[in-house]
């Protein structure tokens, strides 16, 4: 039979483990940033970036995912065309 500290330090462990996932949890659980605030675009960098602002002067860049455009520090990018 194992010694009785044994078992209280893996049980500690374990509660803690649970507290630790929990507190995770709840931290990563918040509404996300488009059901709370109004952003507007206020430049298009390329053909997958765009800075956007709030109307309390607050500004962030963000990348488009699953858009695949050239980037403006690859070098020659062409002009835009009327399909």
């Amino acid at each position: 039979m194992k010694p009785l500290w044994r078992t209280l330090i893996i049980l500690t462990a374990i509660a803690g483990a649970i507290i630790t996932a929990i507190l995770i949890f709840q931290r990563t659980n918040q509404p996300s940033i488009a059901l709370t605030e109004e952003w507007t675009a206020t430049q298009v960098v390329d053909g997958d970036s765009i800075t956007v602002g709030q109307t309390d002067g607050s500004q962030m860049s963000v990348e488009l995912c699953g858009i695949d455009a050239p980037e403006v520090k690859q070098g020659e990018v062409l002009p835009a065309m009327t399909w």
